[in-house]
C-alpha cells in the first residue's frame, strides 16, 4: 500500500511538470508570434514607403522627359505640379537649373508619420536632394537631366 501512495505523489509531480512544459511552450509560441507580426507590419511600412519613392520618381522622370522633349512650357509644368499633388501625398513637383543646359527636377513630399513613428533613425532621417535638403518631415527624389 505504501507503493501505492508513492505512484501517486510522483503520477501528481509528472502531471505538474507536464503542465509546465506546456505553458512554456505557449509562451514562446506566442513571443514567435508577436515577432512575426512585428515583421509583417515592418515590411507593410517599407512597401508603403518605397511606393511612395516610386511614384515621386515617376513624377520627376515625367517632368525631365516633357522638359527635354518638348521645352518646358508653363502649361505643362503646372500641369505636372498639379498631378505630382495628387500621386504622393502633399508632392511638391520643383525643377532648377544645373547650369548649362543640366536641370534638375525634384519631387518632395509628406514622409508618412509611421515612418518616424517605428523609432529607426533610417526612417526619422531626412532624405537629401540633390540641390536641397529636404524640410523636416518631408521625403525628396530628385532627378538630374539634359535639356
Amino acid at each position: 500500500m505504501h507503493g501505492g501512495v508513492m505512484s501517486r505523489a510522483s503520477e501528481r509531480s509528472l502531471r505538474g511538470s507536464t503542465l509546465l512544459e506546456v505553458a512554456i511552450a505557449l509562451g514562446v509560441m506566442a513571443m514567435c508570434g508577436l515577432g512575426l507580426m512585428s515583421t509583417q507590419l515592418g515590411l507593410a511600412r517599407q512597401a508603403q514607403l518605397a511606393a511612395a519613392r516610386e511614384r515621386a520618381a515617376f513624377a520627376a522622370d515625367a517632368i525631365a522627359e516633357a522638359a527635354r522633349v518638348a521645352g518646358a512650357t508653363g502649361a505643362t509644368t503646372d500641369r505636372w505640379k498639379a498631378l505630382t499633388a495628387s500621386v504622393v501625398p502633399d508632392g511638391q513637383l520643383t525643377t532648377s537649373s544645373a547650369g548649362g543646359d543640366a536641370s534638375i527636377a525634384s519631387v518632395s513630399w509628406a514622409a508618412t508619420p509611421f515612418g518616424a513613428a517605428s523609432g529607426s533613425a533610417a526612417a526619422s532621417r531626412v532624405a537629401p536632394c540633390i540641390d536641397a535638403t529636404a524640410p523636416a518631415g518631408r521625403a525628396c527624389v530628385a532627378l538630374a537631366f539634359l535639356r
